[in-house]
């Protein structure tokens, strides 16, 4: 648990954050993290009134490889505001990427008195992937191994063969995503909008009650719940969240896939609204600034494999030579 003590209008505030489960066991794209911020006063108690809002920044640009959604890199991600509830706001979340996150909490007291911190959240890389990433490094230069054997002493056929290999892995690193933004039809009882989603921007998503008049005068508990259809994971989600009838977020999409929107709305009386949409975030090819570096460095793998190949065939056709 992260903390953070400082003095609003005289009084003593601390804001602690806590994930479960705990930041160390957390990947990119594996599974949704319980994330909550409880704020107390110097007595330890919980306030008893008062919101936090939520910001949330990608990590920055890697300065060698780049995430799995380079696009998403040094973004705002999240940016809503939560009531606090015994001192407590709670919200589920999915990280896109590794790297450091930062988390700004803002809370607002009844008197208009703020106090901000910012928490540094470090979520690792999956194992997984620099197992993956080494063995296909190795491949690479293998590949190279090979083509500069071929190439010191071709045989009939053998140089175009390797050529068009070479060609073949070139264009296999060579990666596009395309996407459509789509809506479906509101239901009659509730409204659901969200902009279209681009990745590496944040859609505004906002939720409110049909009837615009009644809003304003009758409170619900609401849950939010964005779902990454493919993957079937939710990447964000907030639970009986009391509200006037009208709930508004920043929310990015990270990857360029379909995803669900849902809204379900707890009114008095026991009477349900829920509301749904889906929508397909847009991705567009990434920068140049994340492609120039991972070129660089396969390519240098596969003139190192044809350096080592070419000097290994040398030395084994000097006998025959003499």
């Amino acid at each position: 648990m992260l903390s953070f003590s400082s003095r609003c209008g005289g009084e003593e505030i601390n804001i602690y954050f806590k994930a479960s489960p705990r930041l160390a066991l957390l990947y990119p794209y594996s599974d949704p993290a319980t994330l909550a911020v409880l704020v107390t006063g110097g007595d330890g108690k919980s306030v008893a009134q008062g919101r936090v809002a939520i910001r949330l920044q990608a990590p920055e640009p890697s300065r060698f490889l780049s995430t799995d959604f380079p696009l998403v890199e040094g973004s705002r991600l999240l940016d809503m505001s939560l009531p606090l509830r015994r001192g407590r706001a709670e919200w589920k979340y999915l990280f896109p990427i590794r790297g450091q996150y930062q988390l700004t909490v803002e809370f607002t007291a009844p008197d208009g008195q703020k106090t901000i911190k910012v928490f540094l959240l470090d979520i690792k890389e999956n194992k997984q992937k620099w197992l993956f990433l080494g063995m296909f490094s190795l491949g690479l230069f293998a590949v190279g191994v090979i083509a500069g054997r071929i190439f010191t002493h071709p045989a009939p056929g053998e140089k175009r063969s390797a050529a068009a290999c070479l060609l073949l892995l070139m264009s296999c690193l060579a990666v596009a995503v395309e996407g459509a933004a789509q809506e479906l039809e509101r239901p009659y009882f509730g409204r659901l909008e969200v902009d279209p989603g681009v990745v590496g921007k944040p859609s505004k998503v906002r939720w409110t009650l049909a009837d615009q008049e009644s809003a304003a005068r009758r409170a619900v508990l609401l849950n939010i719940t964005i779902t990454h259809v493919e993957k079937g994971k939710t990447v964000f989600a907030v639970e009986r969240l009391p509200v006037p009838g009208e709930f508004t977020m920043d929310f990015q999409f990270a990857d360029g896939a379909e995803y669900r929107v849902a809204a379900v709305a707890y009114l008095a009386g026991g009477q349900m609204i829920r509301t749904e949409q889906n929508i397909v975030a847009t991705a567009m090819g990434p920068p140049a600034r994340t492609l120039i570096p991972a070129m660089v460095f396969f390519l240098a793998l596969i003139a190192l494999g044809l350096g080592v190949g070419r000097w290994s065939r040398r030395i084994a056709l000097s006998p025959v030579t003499k």
